[in-house]
């Protein structure tokens, strides 16, 4: 069976603990080239790959000029995710871009358009979408089980990404984030709150606030939406929480609520109160720990796969797009006072 060439573009943290170790270890997927200007980061992975096979570049642009390159990862600061996912796609590679796919809308729009242009692949890593709790929480909202969606109550927070990835300095300035929080965790729950529920993001209400680090970025955020069936969701996320992550979702329906991660990180919880009143637990085992050597998730195969064109795409090219768009909207919110439409 053919595997499909990849390049990492950018060997940081992120690239450490999911990148490049799932595209080792993929039946359909092979690390052709590794890609970053930091050229210590290089030579962590040369010595810890110890792979002949393996190249490595400090200038991703000679990355992209390889044949055997079928597909590029790009794991980059945020700023850069739109200028080299165009560049990629456009030298006929399909594109995996770290969320956020990029650090406006327009810049999005023109990667979705440049992905149509070329007919590649275009996907954002919206990771989330692969947890099995949620996988099997959207499987009992579709069924109907809990009714009518009434509200949904979502938390992301953890202490920040410096006590993660120490050197990543970038993460705190605007020029080359663009977003803190809301960009960084927010942004997976703006996603998630639109795969599990089927639902759009019609309008929000946002706020944001930099109370504790040091940086031009917010380090609190927290939104109000209204959801496309008459229904409202609240979304926090931020960098200041201590001790254990907070990284949960609430759905609340006309006859139950479904808490995935709330009550225990590897616990779905129903409550019914219709046609019964009953209390139900599913309980999931993670994908990894943050005590694994590295985090076993079918991202890398599944892009491997829907670029082969053996699996329709988790998630599509405007999904990503989507969720940059409500983050804008959030920021605008929190900038100029009142609720803003998503599309307008």
């Amino acid at each position: 069976m053919k595997k499909m060439g990849i390049g990492v573009i950018g060997a940081g943290k992120i690239s450490e603990v999911l990148h490049i170790p799932n595209t080792l270890y993929s039946e359909y997927a092979r690390l052709v080239a590794i890609s970053d200007s930091n050229e210590q980061r290089l030579n962590f992975f040369r010595e810890k790959l110890k792979d002949e096979k393996i190249s490595f570049y400090s200038d991703y642009t000679h990355l992209l000029e390889r044949d055997d390159i079928d597909a590029v990862i790009v794991a980059l600061p945020n700023y850069l995710h739109a200028k080299v996912a165009i560049e990629a796609l456009r030298k006929g590679k399909h594109v995996l871009v770290e969320k956020p796919m990029a650090t406006n809308s327009q810049e999005g729009e023109e990667m979705v358009k440049t992905a149509r242009q070329v007919q590649k692949v275009l996907m954002t890593n919206h990771s989330q979408r692969f947890f099995p709790h949620h996988q099997k929480a959207k499987d009992i909202v579709a069924s109907g089980l809990i009714g009518q969606i009434r509200l949904v109550k979502t938390m992301f927070g953890h202490s920040g990404p410096e006590n993660w990835s120490p050197k990543a300095a970038w993460f705190f300035q605007k020029d080359s984030a663009m977003f803190g929080a809301l960009g960084d965790l927010g942004v997976h729950k703006v996603d998630l709150i639109r795969y599990l529920t089927g639902l759009e993001i019609t309008e929000c209400t946002g706020m944001i606030g930099t109370l504790e680090k040091q940086g031009t970025v917010e380090d609190v955020a927290s939104a109000v939406l209204k959801l496309s069936n008459g229904g409202i969701a609240t979304l926090d996320a931020n960098w200041i929480t201590k001790g254990l992550e907070e990284n949960y979702f609430v759905i609340y329906g006309e006859k139950g609520t479904l808490k995935i991660g709330q009550t225990d990180p590897s616990k779905i919880d129903i409550y019914l109160s219709k046609p019964v009143t009953m209390h139900g637990e599913i309980v999931m085992k993670p994908l990894f720990t943050n005590e694994d050597p590295y985090w076993k998730m079918p991202v890398i195969d599944h892009f491997a796969k829907v670029c082969l064109e053996l699996e329709e795409p988790i998630v599509k090219p405007e999904d990503g797009l989507i969720a940059v768009k409500v983050v804008e909207k959030i920021f605008e919110s929190s900038n100029r006072g009142g609720a803003m439409k998503i599309n307008e």
